[in-house]
């Protein structure tokens, strides 16, 4: 894997923090018609989430701006959010302004479990996963659940209606900031069926995975 698109993968995250709000609910630049059919989606995984048992401890991965920072608040007395930029930390930690959150930084590719959690978390970061990075990504989050906890999955799947354009050399795309500056990312939409069988070779049960035409949501038990 050429670690310089990881590296401005992370690059353009950061420097994204202040629009990807923006893009992701059609607001303020990015202002449009929008989707319904997206925004219902979005609100179902939503729904979900709360549907799940009210937890101690979560742990949300790629925890970004904060939009489902303040979801799991609802379900959770405390939640540890990574991210691997300082400015979606920043970003997340002035919006919720909440004491129940801390936050940690962390190149996701490199960070390794300090302990187990009731819940971990992680939506549309999944599809920023090199392919062979997979299998350990997923194991170190399997890892960081504890006996009986869950694993919580949202992402865009293969074969859905894809909302962030064309793929090139099969795994990579260019976005362009309002500036005009322009990187290299990650973009990969796996199959979550994939992903069912590897948590289930992991020692999950009671899967539950949910697919629609644009969004997945996957969760599932550990034994």
């Amino acid at each position: 894997m050429d670690e310089s698109i990881l590296a401005q993968q992370l690059a353009y995250y950061n420097a994204r923090a202040q629009e990807y709000d923006e893009s992701v609910q059609q607001t303020g630049r990015y202002t449009g018609p929008g989707i319904p059919e997206v925004d219902a989606e979005w609100q179902y995984i939503a729904r979900r989430l709360y549907t799940l048992p009210r937890v101690g401890h979560s742990l949300e991965l790629a925890c970004g701006t904060g939009l489902w920072t303040q979801e799991l608040l609802d379900i959770s007395e405390h939640i540890t959010a990574v991210d691997g930029a300082p400015e979606m930390l920043a970003t997340n930690k002035a919006k919720l302004n909440s004491p129940r959150v801390r936050y940690q930084q962390a190149d996701l590719f490199k960070w390794q479990p300090s302990g187990v959690y009731d819940l971990v978390f992680f939506a549309f970061w999944i599809s920023h996963v090199p392919p062979e990075l997979l299998p350990a990504f997923i194991e170190k989050a399997a890892a960081a659940v504890k006996p009986g906890g869950r694993i919580v999955i949202a992402d865009e799947p293969g074969g859905g209606k894809q909302l962030s354009g064309p793929v090139e050399n099969k795994i990579e795309q260019t976005r362009t900031l309002h500036n005009g500056e322009t990187y290299r990312i990650v973009k990969v939409y796996h199959d979550p069926q994939v992903l069912q069988r590897q948590l289930e070779a992991l020692g999950f049960t009671d899967i539950d995975l949910w697919v629609g035409d644009f969004f997945f949501s996957l969760t599932a038990v550990k034994k």
